[in-house]
C-alpha cells in the first residue's frame, strides 16, 4: 500500500539547502518513516491513508539514497542528488527534444554522461478534474549520450549554463506542450478572478464528461472517414505511382520548382513529385557503404518519401524538418527516382516546401547544416560544412515533374484536449506543486500572439498562481520568460510593419515581466528562424534565459539584455537611451555603429497608420539617435524591430546580448 506520489523517482535532484517535501498513501492512520541523509523524519497517515512528510535537503551533492518505509513495506529512491531545481515549462519550443538538434550540436551527443545535470520530463495528459497529484511512471534521466535526445533543448542547455556557474547539480522539471495556449496551464479560479469569460466558457463544455466522449467519438470518426475518402480517391496510391519510372511520365506530368511554393494546386487533396538523378558505381558504393541521409527541409502538410519505389520516410503534420535515412541497396548504379506524396488539408494556402531549407541525399559522413540558410543566393551554391574524397552530397533542389493524386474536400477541424483551459495545468503542473523548486523558465505565446491584448494580464496571473502553489519555492519565486524569436511562418522579413502581432507580442511579455517583479526577460529576437517555428538555435535561447536566471536568483554578474528606457527628443532627433547593465551598446558589425537599421516610426496620415523605416547612430554607451522624419501627418512611435521577423538585428551589448525590441508613443 505504501507508494509515494507526485514526481519523485530514482536519480531526481532536489532543491538544496531548503524545507522539502514528499508525500503518498498508506494504510490507514499508519506511521510512515523517512530516513534521508543519516536523519530520520516521520509522520502518521491520515485516515484516507494521505501521509506528507517534511524535510530539509542539505548542502548540494549526491549520489544519496532516499528510504521511505511503514510497517513491513519499502520504497527506496536511488541515485539522488540535491542542487538547484527549476521548472521550464510552455509550448512546442519548451517540449522540443535535442534529438531534432542532433545536427545542430552533434558534439553534445559526444560527451560523456553528466551526472550533474538532470531532468523530468512530465508525460503529456490532460484534465478537467482539478488539480491531480500524480504522474505515471516519474523518470528522471542523467544527462548522457543515450538520453541526451529525450531532453528538451532549451532546458538542457538553460541546466547546462547554470551547472558551469554554480557548480552544483541541476535537475529540471519539464512540463510542456506543442500548441498549448497560456490559459491550459492556469487554473479555472485565476481564470475566474481574471475574468476570463471566453476561456470559462470553453471549459464549461469540456468539464462535462460526456461531451469530451462524444467529441472524442466525432474527431475520431470524421478522422477516418477522411483519411479512407483521400486514400481511395488518389489515383496515386491506388497506381502505385511511386513505382513508375522517370521517364514515363517526364512528358506527360508538370515542371514546378522544389523548394517553393506550389500554387498551381488550389483544393485540399494529394499531389506528387517525382524527380530522377543518375548515380555513378563509384557513388553507390559510397552511399551504400555509410549511412545515407534525405532531407528535405520542411512540408506543408504531410508527406511520404520515397526511393526507387522503396518509402524511406512520412511524417503527418508540417512543421518537423523530413530528415529521413535510405536503406542500404536502396540506391543504384544508373537512374533513380525520388518520388515525393504531399497530402495538402485545406485548399487554403499552398503547398510549401519551405525555402532555404537543405534538400539533400548525402553520406552521413557530410557535415551539412540543418539550419536556414540566409538567402537565396547562398542556395545556389549549397556547400557542406565538411566532405572528403568518399562523402558523396546530391542536392535535389531544381526542376521536379508535378501530378494531382486528388482533390477533396478539406479535412475535417480538429481539436486537441491538452488546450483547453486549465486541462495542463491540472495534469501536468499540479503534480509538481510539492516538489521544492529554485524558480521557473517559461517559454510560451506563439499560440496567443492573436490574443496579444490579453496576454499580460494573464502572464501575470499565472506567474502569481505559480508562485503561490509552488509551496516549497521562495515566495517571490524567480521567473524567466522567452521573448518570442523572430518568424514570420516563411513568408517574409522585414524591419518595419505597421502591425504585427508577435511584435506586439514581445512588448506585452516585456511588460508581464516588468509588473510581476524578480522575473527576467530572455530577448531571442536573433535566435529564431524567420521560415521555421521550430529554430534550432537553443544553445542561444537556454544559455540566455541561465544568464537571466543567474542574475534575477543568484546575484551572478550577469547583464541584461539592453532595453530602451527613456526616449527623448532634441532638435530633429530623438534620443533612445538604453539599460545595458554594467555593459555598453556596439554595433553587431563594428562598421554599422553609425547606421543601425530595424527602427521605424509610426505614424498617421489622412486617418490610415502607415510607417517609415529609420537608422540610428550609437553616441553613447547607452544611446541611440535616431533622425526624425518629415511625413505627411501625426508621428504615432518610434519603433525597434517591430515585425514579426525583424532584418537585420543590428544592435547589441558589448557582452553579446541582442537589444530588445521595443515600440514607445510619441
Amino acid at each position: 500500500m505504501l507508494k509515494t506520489k507526485g514526481i519523485y523517482a530514482d536519480g531526481m535532484v532536489l532543491q538544496q539547502k531548503t524545507t522539502n517535501c514528499i508525500f503518498g498513501i498508506a494504510d490507514a492512520n499508519a506511521v510512515v518513516s523517512l530516513n534521508w541523509k543519516d536523519k530520520s523524519y516521520s509522520a502518521n497517515a491520515d485516515s484516507d491513508g494521505n501521509w506528507k512528510i517534511e524535510f530539509e535537503s542539505g548542502n548540494a551533492g549526491g549520489p544519496f539514497v532516499m528510504e521511505i518505509s511503514s510497517g513491513s513495506e519499502t520504497v527506496v529512491f536511488k541515485d539522488v542528488y540535491a542542487g538547484e531545481v527549476w521548472v521550464s515549462s510552455g509550448q512546442s519550443n519548451a517540449q522540443l527534444p535535442m534529438d531534432r538538434m542532433r545536427y545542430s550540436y552533434p558534439k553534445e551527443f559526444e560527451l560523456p554522461a553528466n551526472n550533474n545535470i538532470r531532468m523530468i520530463t512530465v508525460p503529456i495528459s490532460w484534465s478537467f478534474e482539478g488539480e491531480q497529484d500524480s504522474v505515471e511512471n516519474p523518470v528522471w534521466r542523467c544527462a548522457s549520450p543515450q538520453t541526451l535526445g529525450s531532453m528538451a533543448g532549451t532546458s538542457y542547455f538553460f541546466a547546462k549554463k547554470l551547472w558551469e556557474e554554480l557548480k552544483v547539480p541541476v535537475g529540471i522539471v519539464n512540463p510542456a506542450q506543442g500548441g498549448s495556449p497560456i490559459a491550459s496551464w492556469m487554473s479555472k479560479q485565476s481564470l475566474e478572478e481574471l475574468k476570463s469569460t471566453e476561456n470559462l466558457k470553453e471549459l464549461a463544455v469540456w468539464e462535462n464528461p460526456e461531451n469530451v466522449k462524444a467529441k472524442q467519438k466525432s474527431l475520431a470518426d470524421n478522422q477516418n472517414k477522411w483519411d479512407s475518402l483521400v486514400y481511395e480517391s488518389d489515383k496515386g496510391m491506388q497506381e502505385s505511382w511511386e513505382k513508375i519510372p522517370y521517364e514515363q511520365i517526364a512528358d506527360k506530368w508538370s515542371d514546378v520548382t522544389i523548394p517553393g511554393n506550389i500554387t498551381e494546386f488550389t483544393s485540399a487533396g494529394v499531389v506528387w513529385f517525382k524527380k530522377e538523378i543518375t548515380l555513378t558505381a563509384e557513388q553507390v558504393f559510397h552511399f551504400n557503404s555509410r549511412k545515407t541521409n534525405l532531407w528535405f527541409g520542411t512540408i506543408v502538410d504531410a508527406d511520404r518519401i520515397y526511393v526507387n519505389g522503396v518509402q524511406v520516410g512520412g511524417i503527418a503534420y508540417s512543421y518537423p524538418p523530413r530528415r529521413y535515412v535510405v536503406p542500404a541497396g536502396t540506391l543504384v548504379e544508373g537512374k533513380n527516382t525520388i518520388t515525393v506524396r504531399v497530402q495538402k488539408n485545406s485548399k487554403y494556402g499552398s503547398i510549401r516546401f519551405y525555402t532555404e531549407k537543405p534538400y539533400c541525399l548525402f553520406t552521413d559522413d557530410v557535415s551539412l547544416s540543418p539550419v536556414a540558410f540566409r538567402n537565396m543566393e547562398v542556395r545556389a551554391s549549397v556547400s557542406p560544412l565538411s566532405f572528403d574524397g568518399d562523402s558523396e552530397m546530391i542536392v535535389l533542389d531544381g526542376n521536379w515533374k508535378m501530378a494531382v493524386g486528388c482533390s477533396v474536400e478539406d479535412c475535417p477541424a480538429g481539436m486537441f484536449f491538452e488546450w483547453v483551459p486549465t486541462a495542463l495545468y491540472n495534469s501536468m503542473l499540479a503534480p509538481c506543486f510539492n516538489y521544492a523548486v529554485a524558480g521557473a523558465l517559461w517559454y510560451q505565446g506563439e499560440s496567443d500572439a492573436g490574443r496579444y491584448n490579453e496576454y499580460q494580464a494573464m502572464l501575470c496571473k499565472m506567474i502569481e498562481l505559480w508562485r503561490g502553489k509552488f509551496k516549497y519555492a521562495a515566495k517571490n519565486m524567480p521567473f524567466v520568460v522567452v521573448q518570442l524569436p523572430n518568424w514570420s511562418d516563411g513568408w517574409n522579413e522585414n524591419s518595419a510593419a505597421v502591425s504585427s502581432q508577435w511584435a506586439s507580442m514581445r512588448q506585452v511579455q516585456k511588460r508581464a515581466v516588468e509588473s510581476a517583479g524578480n522575473a527576467g526577460i530572455a530577448v531571442t529576437i536573433d535566435a529564431g528562424e524567420w521560415n521555421d517555428l521550430h529554430p534550432e538555435k537553443k544553445y542561444t535561447t537556454g544559455t540566455r534565459s541561465a544568464m537571466e536566471a543567474l542574475r534575477i536568483a543568484y546575484g551572478k554578474d550577469f547583464d541584461p539584455a539592453p532595453q530602451a528606457v527613456n526616449v527623448e527628443q532634441k532638435g530633429q532627433t530623438l534620443v533612445v537611451k538604453f539599460d545595458c547593465g554594467k555593459g555598453a551598446l556596439t554595433a553587431f558589425n563594428p562598421e554599422q555603429k553609425d547606421c543601425i537599421q530595424g527602427f521605424s516610426y509610426l505614424y498617421e496620415s489622412d486617418g490610415e497608420l502607415q510607417v517609415v523605416e529609420a537608422a540610428g547612430k550609437i553616441i553613447s554607451d547607452t544611446e541611440v539617435e535616431v533622425p526624425v522624419p518629415e511625413v505627411n501627418g501625426k508621428l504615432k512611435e518610434i519603433r525597434y524591430l517591430w515585425a514579426d521577423s525583424p532584418n537585420p538585428v543590428c544592435l547589441y551589448s558589448n557582452k553579446g546580448l541582442p537589444a530588445g525590441p521595443f515600440g514607445f508613443e510619441l
